[in-house]
């Protein structure tokens, strides 16, 4: 009986990760590390997702007219060629994000940070500055910078708390892990560390794709 039941649960585990899988001809592949990302610029977390830069790194200048070798030096002087042949400057704070050397960037708080986890549910970690009245009133303000974090959800492209409110509506998409997580206890749940528990369960068993 005990077998029986262990095949039984091995089989509708293996059942739902066949379903998160693309068909046999898609032509996506799995994410790995070492993905090969096309580099470039994302205007949109679409063009992320499909890995087709809206502008490709080698398509991009500088203001002297120097190809580009390293996005992250351009101190926001990025130009590129329109349909017409004439040169472009680049809003680079109304980007999505962008990709080089393998690396992919996404815009968060006071710029671009690396997404440090790639998954299904990925985590990145990036610097914020606010700025605080408080009972300064007209006499002026302080301003002051903390680290934060996020998940991403790759299927929506929201940027998530990283909280177990943030992270439950991803999870409810899975039944099972709906399951186990609504049958913790509710101090439980709300543990950063279950959190980060539930990112780690949910990308195994929804493995991230992207066009090569």
């Amino acid at each position: 009986m005990r077998h029986a039941l262990l095949l039984a649960f091995f089989a509708l585990t293996a059942c739902a990760r066949a379903q998160t899988a693309p068909a046999a001809d898609s032509t996506l592949t799995r994410y790995q590390p070492g993905f090969p990302f096309r580099e470039g610029l994302y205007f949109t977390f679409a063009a992320f997702r499909d890995n087709a830069p809206t502008v490709p790194k080698d398509r991009l200048t500088t203001d002297q007219g120097q190809r580009i070798t390293d996005l992250r030096t351009t101190n926001g002087k990025v130009f590129y060629p329109d349909s017409t042949g004439e040169r472009k400057r680049l809003d680079l704070d109304r980007l999505w994000g962008f990709c080089d050397n393998g690396v992919v960037y996404v815009r968060a708080g006071n710029g671009f940070s690396r997404i440090g986890l790639m998954g299904s549910i990925s985590h990145l970690t990036f610097d914020a500055t606010y700025r605080d009245w408080g009972g300064y009133g007209m006499y002026g303000s302080t301003t002051y910078t903390v680290e934060e974090q996020r998940f991403l959800d790759m299927d929506s492209g929201a940027f998530l708390p990283v909280t177990a409110g943030g992270i439950y509506p991803v999870i409810a998409r899975d039944a099972v892990l709906k399951e186990a997580f609504d049958a913790l206890p509710k101090k439980e749940r709300n543990k950063q560390g279950t959190a980060f528990l539930f990112m780690r369960r949910y990308n195994d068993r929804h493995p991230l794709y992207f066009p090569r």
